[in-house]
């Protein structure tokens, strides 16, 4: 008897406001519009769960969203957005794609020691409605990303996709599909 391959999983969008710290954790970072309110989207796995935010992850490492694999926390995504590109979104430009990434390093902190310790990287970008992403997969030994970095609207928007190398291959193509769905709106 032939069996059925197994079904991809279903995914959920998630709708990114990249508001301020004072927005978060519990302040007033949710929206009744989400969907026309979204700076940034993204799809992940319908079983993942998201996570709220806090005033000092937000306003310290500039996080603006986790989502995460509750089988293990570790297999996650978060975005990290940054409002220091100037509001004309032509004073700041992603020239040094290596210390971009090292300046998000502290947002997480396996991924300082991913990029020191790369066993591996793949630079790459793409163009998505005009809108121009650094994409860049670099693994250590222990830990596996997947990011995609642009500027838009006057903010640097990063998302990093996490897992932990063991589960990196079972997951890989979830974890692609969450990061080449990321786009700003």
């Amino acid at each position: 008897m032939a069996r059925r391959p197994a079904l991809a999983e279903d995914f959920e969008i998630f709708y990114g406001l990249a508001t301020p710290p004072t927005s978060y954790g519990g302040y007033g970072g949710k929206s009744q519009n989400a969907k026309e309110d979204a700076k940034y989207t993204f799809e992940y796995p319908a079983s993942w769960k998201s996570e709220t935010i806090n005033k000092r992850d937000k306003g310290t490492q500039g996080v603006d969203c986790r989502v995460y694999n509750p089988k293990n926390k570790l297999q996650q995504a978060f975005v990290i957005t940054l409002g220091r590109a100037g509001e004309d979104n032509r004073s700041f430009r992603l020239t040094d794609i290596d210390s971009t990434l090292a300046g998000f390093a502290g947002a997480d902190y396996d991924m300082l020691d991913a990029l020191t310790d790369a066993v591996e990287r793949t630079d790459s970008s793409r163009e998505v409605d005009g809108q121009l992403y650094y994409d860049v997969d670099f693994a250590s030994p222990d830990v596996h990303y997947l990011s995609s970095i642009t500027v838009s609207s006057g903010k640097v928007f990063a998302m990093f996709v996490k897992s932990p190398a063991r589960m990196y291959t079972e997951s890989e193509s979830d974890l692609r599909r969450i990061r080449s769905t990321f786009k700003t709106v």
